[in-house]
Parts: structure tokens; C-alpha cells; sequence
């Protein structure tokens, strides 16, 4: 009678060992859930930021291009005439000190505030300058056929130096505003055969300011598509 005791308490004891090791499996492959959980909305963070600073880093581009075709239009003949009584960087100047005077710009930076004022500016002399045919052209020109290009290179590097990928990256210039998709990759921590096929690109899209004197161009008055896959 008394080894049959034992027996059923030995028996009791290994099934509890069983059960237990069963448990601990089951709140392994939990914890490695959550875990893969937590990674996929990290690099969801990741990929939202690759292409954030992907079109801010189109974007800024534009602007540098911008000036030196201003530059250059004032130099010709319908922008020496524009330039009278006041250059455009001088208007600029002029709506920058404006800007920064009004309250509803007290958020801005310093550099949002000049590129608010290029913006706000070139779009007037673009639907009223004495130039704005000249200005249209070199604009339009410069921006479509070389700038463009530029700004793909950048967004390409950005996307690089975020260790996200350029497979199925993409930028886009649509109502005057500078978007950018773009991935990274999660890659799923495996667990005795459970999430070992966990690896997937994850895509986010981010916008740059709007630039609202691109509309007033005719080569980007419809929405511009360019692939940044090598």
C-alpha cells in the first residue's frame, strides 16, 4: 500500500514537472510575441523617420537650387526690370522681418521662417512679376530637368544613412508638397520553430513643408512619381 503511495506521488510530481515545463514553453512563446510585437512597431518608428528626413532632405535641396536661379534671373534683361524698385531677395528680407513680427509665426525657426518667405514671395512674382514669364521658365527649367535628379540623390542617401532600404523606396512631388516612402526591415526573433519566417519591409510615407510656388509651375502641376531604387 505504501509503495502505491509513493507511486501516485511520484507520478503526481512528474505530471506538476510536465505541466510546469509546459507552462514556462507557452509564456516563452508569449514573451518572444510581445517581444517580435514591440520590434515591429520600433521599426515602424524607424521607417517613419527614414522617409521624414528622406523628404525634408528633398525638400531642402529644392530651396538651395532655388536661390542661384534667382540669381541668375535677375541678371537677365525682364529681371533687371523686376528688380526695380526691389530685388526679390530684398522682398524676401522684407517678408522675413514680417513673419517674424506676426504671432501666428512664433512657432517657427529661423529657417522656417526664411523658407516661408521665399515661398509666400516667389509665389507673387510667379502670378504678378514684371518677369514672371522669364522667372516661370528658369524655374521650371532648372527644377524639373536638374534639380529633380538631386533631389532623388539625397533622399537615396538619407534613406542609406537611416539603414532603410531603396527597394520599393519612392519620391513623390504632389500638390506642391515633397513626399517620401520608405522602409526598414524587422527581422522576428525565433523560437523553437515558432516566428522564424519573421522578416518583412516595413513601409511609412512622410512629407516635407509644402512649397507652395511649385504649383505655379507648369511641370509640377500634376503629381510626379520618381522611383529611388538603384
Amino acid at each position: 500500500m505504501k509503495a502505491r503511495v509513493l507511486d501516485i506521488v511520484r507520478q503526481e510530481r512528474g505530471n506538476a514537472a510536465l505541466l510546469m515545463i509546459g507552462l514556462l514553453s507557452i509564456m516563452m512563446v508569449l514573451f518572444i510575441f510581445v517581444f517580435n510585437l514591440t520590434k515591429i512597431f520600433a521599426v515602424k518608428e524607424e521607417a517613419s523617420t527614414t522617409a521624414q528626413q528622406a523628404s525634408l532632405a528633398a525638400t531642402s535641396v529644392l530651396y538651395s537650387q532655388v536661390n542661384r536661379v534667382i540669381e541668375e534671373y535677375e541678371k537677365t534683361p525682364e529681371g533687371t526690370i523686376d528688380k526695380i524698385p526691389e530685388s526679390i531677395e530684398k522682398k524676401i528680407q522684407k517678408k522675413e522681418i514680417e513673419l517674424r513680427s506676426s504671432s501666428g509665426y512664433d512657432d517657427y525657426s529661423d529657417n522656417e521662417i526664411k523658407l516661408e518667405a521665399m515661398d509666400i514671395v516667389l509665389t507673387e512674382e510667379l502670378q504678378r512679376g514684371v518677369g514672371k514669364g522669364k522667372l516661370h521658365d528658369m524655374l521650371n527649367e532648372e527644377l524639373y530637368q536638374f534639380t529633380l535628379k538631386d533631389m532623388q540623390a539625397q533622399a537615396q542617401t538619407t534613406i542609406v544613412q537611416n539603414n532603410g532600404n531603396l527597394t520599393g523606396a519612392e519620391l513623390v512631388i504632389d500638390d506642391g508638397q515633397v513626399f517620401v516612402r520608405a522602409s526598414n526591415t524587422v527581422k522576428g526573433t525565433s523560437y523553437k520553430g515558432f516566428f522564424t519566417d519573421l522578416k518583412e519591409d516595413l513601409f511609412q510615407t512622410a512629407g516635407g513643408p509644402k512649397v507652395d510656388f511649385l504649383t505655379e509651375l507648369n511641370s509640377f502641376d500634376v503629381k510626379i512619381e520618381r522611383s529611388l531604387d538603384y
